[in-house]
């Protein structure tokens, strides 16, 4: 028999074999608890660091990497930032921090009222809108200067940042301590848990700036 005859033949019988001996599922409704975590993951395709890591080239060396910068990995226990921010753990290593929520309070499952930016944005431009049931995104760009914000439900917010060469510290934004940086982009960070959802603003104007404009942050009318 020749090697193509054989390969034919291979592929006849295991085809018959997989049809008969492979039960039928009937399609399968999932839970709401199995939504939400397929939500998720769905969002975390969406960051930009998701690009970086999605070729079988950059996630062999992504594997690799875990090796050699296992050592490097720490979880803030700076009392400064640790105790304040006793709902928000981090894990900083050489080049990024992964932050999660770890609280168990109460707060709403999904996005219920809205916050936004009421800072004077005379000049910027919406360049970028983006909202569910679990996380709102805005982007405001002038010239060549940026606005980032999110409002995140708690319960999903687990985010990858940047913080590579970049010092954590906390500043208090109304009342509620925030997590800051300034990373090697220049651009100035505030992470802030208001009660009953996450905040985060980025900008590359100035710290004040980023002050000013976290602190006007309010509910709004829907």
């Amino acid at each position: 028999m020749s090697d193509d005859n054989f390969r034919k033949a291979l592929s006849d019988a295991l085809t018959t074999y997989y049809e008969t001996s492979i039960p039928y599922i009937e399609e399968h409704d999932f839970s709401p608890d199995f939504d939400k975590k397929m939500e998720k993951l769905i969002n975390r395709r969406k960051k930009p660091y998701f690009k970086m890591i999605n070729t079988m080239s950059k996630k062999v060396a992504c594997v690799a990497g875990v090796f050699l910068i296992a050592s490097s990995v720490t979880i803030m226990s700076v009392d400064a930032l640790r105790n304040r921010m006793a709902d928000l753990f981090v894990k900083q290593s050489k080049d990024h921090s992964i932050i999660r929520y770890e609280g168990n309070d109460i707060s709403p499952s999904s996005i219920e009222d809205i916050y936004e930016i009421t800072y004077d944005l005379s000049g910027f431009e919406v360049i970028g809108n983006e909202c569910n049931d679990f996380r709102r995104f805005t982007a405001y760009a002038k010239d060549d200067t940026a606005i980032y914000f999110e409002q995140y439900v708690k319960e999903f917010y687990d985010v990858n940042v940047n913080t590579e060469d970049a010092e954590l510290s906390t500043i208090t934004i109304n009342g509620h301590e925030a997590i800051y940086f300034l990373n090697n982009r220049q651009y100035y960070h505030l992470i802030w848990d208001n009660g009953d959802y996450i905040m985060l603003l980025s900008t590359n104007i100035s710290k004040d700036a980023l002050i000013d404009i976290a602190e006007s942050v309010k509910k709004v009318e829907k």
